[in-house]
């Protein structure tokens, strides 16, 4: 994946955030905000793309919400391809896409038994 669009409306208090992650020269992106910034409304609209479900907004469920989750093809996310990893989850488990994210041979195996 060469960039990742978003385009959102009312997802989880997010009134409207239009962005487009470039990943032609990284391989991540780091997100970094104050509290209230709506970091953790992105991650639950995530999260909701890797459960298969439709995201809503809290405060006013009623309004329509839009979720645009868009690669270079505009071709929508894959949940396949999204790992949500919640902060301070010590029941987080050991998967196959966890231990994916360790990159020395011998930590994954270690952490695979």
């Amino acid at each position: 994946m060469q960039s990742l669009n978003l385009d959102l409306e009312y997802c989880y208090g997010i009134r409207k955030l239009e962005h487009a992650f470039d990943f032609k020269k990284c391989n991540a992106a780091a997100l970094y905000a104050p509290n209230g910034a709506m970091k953790s409304s992105l991650a639950k609209t995530f999260q909701d793309i890797a459960d298969r479900k439709k995201s809503s907004d809290r405060m006013f469920p009623n309004r329509p919400t839009k979720r645009s989750v868009l690669d270079e093809n505009d071709t929508e996310l894959d949940p396949e391809c999204v790992l949500m990893i919640r902060p301070y989850d010590e029941d987080f488990g050991s998967n196959e896409k966890t231990s994916n994210l360790l990159v020395n041979a011998a930590l994954r195996k270690e952490h695979q038994k």
